[in-house]
């Protein structure tokens, strides 16, 4: 089980507390959407109600591909990390029935900077926004030959209708996510981070690496993440047994109309 440090600063009424649950925010570096679950509620002010579930981590669509930013940061001319990937938050935050509700953000890359660091085993990727900012934090398993991400923090300043709360900030080094051969790029349609059970990080149409990236900065062979094995496997096992059977018919076929053959009497 992963370990997290998870801080939440909450200070008077949101500036947007008096928006309605159907109302889609536009900040500037981020869109929020208001989860269709996120009205939660408890009977009185003073009861928690139970966590509500999280909403499902979307699939990228065609329209969302100006949301893909690209970010890349180089160890002198040699770059070390970089990661392309529509980047979104889902968080949990307490609302003024005294419920609790599911919010979205989505990242604007227009709006984000990159910066980072890289030694010899550790590399470390830091985007900044005006409300925010996200670190991520990579690691090399010498061993195993592979490089994965093992630490994550979030600062986040965010205003989700009805919320009471609008500064979110958590931490996890105990991951292990994201786990790549070295010299490879890591290509996921959809990987979803865990850094705290209230707060998911989405990452859509990736591609990561961070090492051993080539001196263009070009992204190695493609390494595909387990859930997008699970996909093409049925798919591939599929279209196996649709060859066979037209193998089988077209053969059926070519025997039923070979002409009949008479042994002379």
């Amino acid at each position: 089980m992963h370990t997290t440090n998870t801080t939440g600063t909450t200070s008077g009424k949101s500036p947007t507390a008096t928006h309605s649950p159907a109302t889609t925010t536009s900040h500037q570096n981020t869109t929020v959407h208001p989860t269709s679950n996120s009205t939660a509620t408890s009977p009185g002010p003073s009861t928690r109600s139970p966590h509500p579930e999280p909403p499902p981590s979307p699939s990228p669509s065609p329209g969302s591909k100006e949301a893909i930013g690209d970010y890349t940061w180089s160890n002198g001319s040699q770059p070390c990390v970089r990661l392309q990937a529509q980047i979104q938050m889902r968080v949990l935050y307490p609302t003024q029935g005294g419920g609790e509700a599911w919010g979205i953000s989505v990242l604007n890359p227009n709006r984000t900077k990159a910066q980072g660091g890289c030694e010899r085993t550790h590399s470390h990727l830091l985007l900044s926004f005006p409300s925010g900012q996200l670190s991520f934090g990579f690691k090399q398993d010498p061993l195993q030959s592979t490089v994965y991400l093992n630490y994550m923090a979030v600062e986040y300043n965010v205003s989700f209708p009805q919320a009471v709360q609008w500064t979110f900030s958590v931490q996890n080094s105990s991951l292990r996510d994201l786990q790549t051969p070295l010299g490879q790029s890591f290509s996921c349609r959809n990987a979803s981070i865990i850094v705290s059970p209230a707060l998911h990080l989405d990452l859509l149409s990736l591609k990561l690496q961070a090492a051993q990236l080539s001196p263009s900065g070009a992204f190695g062979p493609s390494f595909s993440c387990p859930n997008d094995k699970s996909i093409l496997l049925p798919l591939i096992i599929g279209l196996i047994l649709l060859g066979l059977l037209t193998l089988v018919l077209v053969t059926f076929c070519i025997v039923r109309r070979r002409p009949p053959t008479y042994q002379p009497l």
